[in-house]
């Protein structure tokens, strides 16, 4: 339905000549205070058995381009001086009471209705264009993350976390051995990535790196760091990660497999999301 417009200052006036009951042009004495874009809504006679209402589409001064015998009137023929009036009509209050009881797609498929949400914390999102969705609220320390294999695009998760572990000093070359560094996790980890740097270089050897969870390794590919290098990000072979699931206060150990020349200034990077 478009809409229509309405004035609170519109004046009454009068036709200025008669009309019949087809013509879809009048005139009328004055348009003081009608609104100033269309359609709106003119009341022909009101109150008069010969009462029609119109509605207004156009208008050149006080000519007016009207749709006759609108809302349940008929086009008639009016005398001149008949009373016009600016006002609203049954069709004012029954298309918005039809419009709020259409329980419609087509009609309300563009609003996004409460009962999509569920719970405390839900979020509206989105599957596709012109697609609203739930999205279930996470728990307690998680965050948003956007996802684009998940159906919404987000997914909750638990914050992002580095640890980063000093395995020598910076001044001695590495040795190898088992455990050179025992800690503890401090939270629950999901494990999805591992690292290793130097501050010094081998010159000959890959320095090679285990990481064990209550001593038992949790890299199925260990990692290395190649010759003259100084991060594992660069190695020819990847780490590749057996266990990615370190539990909270798990004991984790770190041992140097294969020392390499010179190398210096080892630190090893647990990469991944709490749990």
């Amino acid at each position: 339905m478009p809409r229509r417009y309405y004035s609170s200052t519109a004046a009454r006036t009068t036709l200025s000549s008669g009309i019949n009951s087809s013509v879809t042009s009048i005139t009328v004495a004055s348009t003081s205070g009608f609104p100033a874009s269309f359609p709106y809504t003119l009341i022909i006679d009101q109150d008069l058995v010969t009462e029609e209402i119109v509605t207004v589409t156009a208008a050149s001064g006080t000519t007016l381009t009207v749709t006759r015998g609108v809302d349940g009137t008929s086009g008639v023929s009016h005398s001149a001086s008949a009373p016009v009036n600016h006002g609203v009509s049954a069709r004012d209050f029954d298309e918005p009471n039809a419009h709020v009881n259409d329980t419609s797609t087509d009609v309300h498929g563009q609003y996004v209705l409460k009962a999509l949400v569920d719970a405390k914390g839900d979020l509206v999102t989105a599957t596709a264009d012109n697609t609203p969705a739930r999205l279930a609220v996470g728990s307690n320390g998680q965050v948003l993350v956007a996802a684009s294999g998940e159906a919404t695009g987000l997914i909750w998760q638990g914050p992002a976390e580095v640890i980063g572990i000093a395995v020598s000093d910076e001044e001695t070359a590495l040795t190898t051995g088992t455990a050179k560094v025992t800690f503890r996790m401090p939270f629950a980890m999901t494990l999805t990535a591992v690292r290793a740097s130097l501050s010094t270089a081998s010159t000959s050897g890959l320095p090679t790196f285990d990481i064990n969870e209550g001593g038992t390794t949790i890299l199925s590919t260990k990692l290395t760091i190649d010759a003259n290098e100084k991060t594992s990000t660069t190695a020819a072979t990847a780490a590749v990660i057996s266990d990615t699931g370190l539990a909270d206060d798990a004991e984790i150990t770190i041992d140097i497999d294969v020392a390499g020349t010179g190398a210096k200034g080892a630190k090893v990077y647990l990469i991944g999301r709490r749990a």
